[in-house]
Parts: C-alpha cells; sequence; structure tokens
C-alpha cells in the first residue's frame, strides 16, 4: 500500500528489503522460515503434512535427559498464511531458554508449583500464539521434571494452557502435536496441558476464545515473535496484561526480533497499562540448548514484563 510504502521509506529501507514484513503486506505465500535443508528425521506422512524432530538439551548442571519433541507441521502453506506452517526461530530460543536454562526452568517450576501459584483461579502458563506447539510444551516439561526431580511428595496440581487462533486448522495441528508428546512433557496428575483459542482481539469476551479464563490468573506468560504484523501490537499488550497475574513474581517472556515492525507499539501499550519491561541480549548459553545452528540468534532479545 501507500501508506506501507511511505513508512519503509521514512525508515531509508524499501518494503522489499525486509522478506518476513513483505510477505506480511502483500499476503505472499512463501516458505519464508523454513531451512534450506531438510534434517534426515522429517517424515512426509501425507501431502499435507510433515514431521519434524525437535530436540532441546537440559542444563548442564542438571540430569535431565534432553526434551525430544516430534511436531507435524503443515507442508503446504505459507508461515503467515498459516501459523502451523513451520518452528519458527524465536520459538525454539524460548523453547531453550524455558527448558534449557536453569532460569527458565525454575521460572516455570514456580508459575505452576511455587508459593504464588496456589490461586484459586488456577495459576500456571499461558503460551499466546503457540503455532505448533514447542515452546508451550517445553515449559510445561521443565515445570514438571523440576517438580519430579525434587522428589516430594506433591499433591499440587496446575495447568499449561497453548492457546493461538480459533481456526482449526491450527488448533486441531496443535492438539495433535500436544496430545502426541505427552508422555515426553511428563504430564500427569500434577500437570494439565491443554490447548484453547485466544483471540486477542476479543479477551474480555467468548467470541473467538475457549480460553474463558478470569482476568489476572496466570503466574507465567510466554510468546514468541508474537509481533509479525503491526495490527496485532496493541491487542497483544492488552492480551498480555488481561492475562496477567499481579502478583509480584508473575511476569511474561518474550523472545522477539526488537525491529520487528509494530514492537514497539507493543512496547509502548505495554508501558501505557502499568507494565514494567526490561530486557537482555539471547546469551550463547542459551543457543547451546538449541539442537539447531540458528545464525540469527544474536538479533534477538528476550522481554521480561511484569505488573507495576
Amino acid at each position: 500500500s501507500v501508506a506501507v510504502t511511505a513508512f519503509w521509506m521514512m525508515m531509508g529501507l524499501d518494503d522489499e528489503d525486509d522478506e518476513f514484513w513483505s510477505v506480511a503486506m502483500n499476503g505472499r505465500d512463501e516458505h519464508l522460515l523454513l531451512q534450506d535443508d531438510h534434517p534426515d528425521d522429517f517424515d512426509v506422512t501425507s501431502c499435507e503434512t510433515i514431521e519434524r524432530t525437535i530436540t532441546t538439551l537440559a542444563p548442564d548442571s542438571s540430569d535431565l535427559r534432553p526434551l525430544v519433541l516430534r511436531l507435524g507441521q503443515n507442508s503446504n502453506d505459507g508461515c503467515l498464511s498459516d501459523v502451523s506452517g513451520d518452528i519458527w526461530d524465536a520459538s525454539l530460543l524460548l523453547a531453550g531458554f524455558l527448558f534449557g536454562t536453569n532460569e527458565g526452568q525454575q521460572l516455570c517450576f514456580n508459575a505452576c508449583f511455587g508459593k504464588d501459584s496456589a490461586q484459586v483461579d488456577g495459576g500456571g502458563i499461558l503460551e499466546l500464539g503457540s503455532g505448533l506447539g514447542l515452546s508451550g510444551m517445553a515449559a510445561a516439561a521443565a515445570a514438571a521434571a523440576t517438580l519430579h526431580a525434587r522428589d516430594v511428595d506433591d499433591e499440587r496440581t496446575s495447568r499449561v494452557i497453548l492457546t493461538d487462533l480459533d481456526d482449526n486448522n491450527i488448533l486441531s495441528l496443535l492438539s495433535k502435536n500436544v496430545e502426541s508428546n505427552l508422555s515426553e512433557i511428563g504430564e500427569g496428575s500434577n500437570l494439565s496441558v491443554t490447548v484453547q483459542s485466544c483471540d486477542w482481539f476479543n479477551v474480555a469476551s467468548s467470541r473467538g476464545n475457549s480460553c474463558r479464563c478470569p482476568k489476572g490468573t496466570f503466574n507465567l506468560i510466554i510468546g514468541s515473535a508474537l509481533i509479525y504484523i503491526p495490527d496485532h501490537a496493541v491487542a497483544c499488550a492488552e492480551t498480555v496484561y488481561h492475562y496477567l497475574s499481579r502478583s509480584s513474581s508473575s511476569q511474561a517472556i518474550v523472545i522477539q526480533l526488537p525491529d520487528r515492525a509494530g514492537f514497539d507499539v507493543f512496547l509502548c501499550r505495554c508501558r501505557e497499562l502499568d507494565l514494567l519491561v526490561s530486557s537482555r541480549a539471547v546469551s550463547e548459553d542459551l543457543t547451546m540448548s538449541v539442537e539447531k545452528r540458528i545464525v540469527s540468534a544474536s538479533d534477538y532479545r528476550i522481554y521480561f514484563i511484569k505488573s507495576d
């Protein structure tokens, strides 16, 4: 559009210089984020779906074995026409942070089973924009593994809810991925892992939402590359604010390319809602927990968003 072109001219760029943005704005159906080389563990199960095995290493200091998830992904849709078309680098990094670092594992455990998690309305972890579910399942595995490692007779229960658009294709594949990996995640009597729809533009209503959890009930909200289209920015920030618990230990964790169009709007709206935002670069230790080498890992930042 003229407005989009003008925006990029103001930034000193042609919109074609950012291929991801070009796809978002022009609606081209491309596998923008697919790797050029296909791993040996790709299994083409049908003309619609391929299966990938994603391994996330545990922290060096732990005795945990790696987390190995088998994820189905749509093979005939571009990443923007269907967000279940590929596993994005940001999701790999977020999974690496949550399961592959001691800090991430402790955050997931505290959100589900810590002293502030025993709330009337549930507590636990909410993932926004789950896509294929990698990061949400990594969070669940981290919470369950930490609980089991403590070897205590704990009767507390909690939840991890993975959400995405109210779209049958997206949610059905996401649900299938969760169901096929429950034993690997470690879901049991203490922890439930479920899939629900969440429309960021209608969080306060039932329209487009099966996630009808009360306001302010999640101890940890996670998301990877949540802002890839500017129009989503304000609604995404308001969704974080809506669901985030007001406990001092509660927070949202987002891994994002900071220069993605619209992300500055997201951060601005968070601050308008009196949410405190801090960030840091993705560390080399974090990238070591991710099996795939992510060339652009240093371009990402981890954002921590808390109630004021």
